[in-house]
């Protein structure tokens, strides 16, 4: 019992729910979980470490996926939305021309979108060969009239018929719009254009793979996001206060007894500050079904003790000196410094969120790379 509450309030803390149950079996074959998780072993060690110490990803050299690159610098959580479009009323019937992205509850408007994409999978077209092609995208916009819907320009591409491989096209100015005012999103409408003749056809035909196509080669969308920093701290303050009254509130195991606890063993420690092991299954936190990866991480932890003389092993600041030695003078004016973590390196996340899409996101000073006496 004691366990599962404690699991339940670090969901809480990084802002999960703890019922999320996606078929992960049958998600991870799509062709946005594949893009996902390619981009995520790019970029990331096999653990998900990363080294820089501020929340964004920096990759050490350009990534390359599709022949495509990549946009991760300065982004620190990277979002893949899948094609809702057959269930919104005014898109369901325009077959594998429209595209419906849901960011409602994924997004919020403090996040910054550094650039989003919409990617599409062409197969060699049935005839044309070596014709040119423009594959226009419009934002679909509300007219004057509630039934009226009118067509804005996003973005455009020339190809040729016989090209087959993924196409990335620029969506940013519509995924910026949709998340300042969200009730603008109607989604996107695509036409193909036969350019010598002028005339539109059929996606299909042209190649552009639709919903009844091969899973791994689905439409689908990604946002790179600097998200809205100021807005966790609260969410993460607001977390652990409510954490910590909840503590005081536990009659069966009283908050006091585990800080007499912990005191206690602090003082049985008989070894030096230092960084000792401590690796995280998230299959024991009960996540396994929506974290991709990685499998677990090593947190590792600080532990040991603060005592006079504080050598330059200890990594001690100048306060924690000066507190050693009024311990020393008068105990009961200061306590003993504790030993804590000096430096903390992110870690990256590889996950299904509440409505299946695949989310890669860098959780800062999640692991410990120091300690010392504080």
């Amino acid at each position: 019992m004691r366990r599962e509450k404690y699991r339940m309030r670090y969901c809480h803390y990084w802002d999960y729910t703890t019922d999320r149950n996606p078929r992960r079996s049958k998600s991870k074959k799509y062709s946005v979980s594949k893009f996902m998780i390619n981009l995520y072993r790019t970029i990331t060690s096999e653990d998900g470490e990363l080294n820089e110490n501020d929340d964004r990803f920096h990759p050490k050299h350009k990534i390359s996926l599709g022949h495509i690159q990549q946009p991760v610098e300065g982004s620190d959580v990277i979002m893949s939305f899948v094609n809702r479009a057959r269930k919104v009323p005014h898109l369901r019937h325009e077959r594998d021309r429209t595209f419906y992205f849901d960011f409602n509850g994924e997004v919020t408007a403090g996040d910054n979108v550094v650039t989003a994409e919409l990617r599409l999978y062409k197969q060699k077209a049935r005839k044309w060969k070596n014709h040119d092609f423009q594959i226009q995208i419009s934002m679909i916009r509300q007219g004057m009239d509630p039934e009226d819907k009118v067509l804005e320009s996003e973005v455009n591409m020339t190809v040729q018929a016989d090209h087959v491989g993924w196409l990335t096209l620029n969506v940013t100015r519509a995924a910026d719009m949709w998340i300042r005012n969200p009730e603008s999103n109607l989604g996107l409408y695509m036409r193909i254009i036969f350019i010598n003749r002028g005339k539109e056809v059929d996606p299909g035909k042209f190649g552009i793979v639709g919903r009844r196509g091969s899973a791994d080669k689905q439409p689908f969308m990604i946002g790179f996001f600097q998200s809205d920093q100021n807005a966790k701290v609260r969410n993460r303050r607001s977390a652990l206060q409510q954490m910590h009254k909840e503590s005081q509130t536990y009659e069966e195991e009283p908050y006091e007894k585990y800080t007499e606890l912990s005191r206690n063993k602090r003082r049985a420690s008989r070894w030096p500050c230092q960084r000792k092991m401590l690796y995280v299954k998230f299959r024991d936190l009960g996540w396994k079904n929506w974290i991709i990866a990685p499998d677990g991480f090593s947190a590792f932890y600080c532990d040991g003790e603060c005592s006079f003389p504080l050598g330059s092993h200890m990594n001690a600041t100048n306060h924690a000196i000066v507190q050693t030695l009024v311990h020393l003078m008068d105990p009961g004016e200061a306590p003993s410094p504790g030993c804590a973590p000096t430096k903390l390196s992110a870690q990256s996340v590889l996950y299904f969120d509440d409505k299946s899409n695949v989310v890669l996101q860098k959780f800062p000073k999640m692991i410990v790379k120091a300690c010392g006496c504080h």
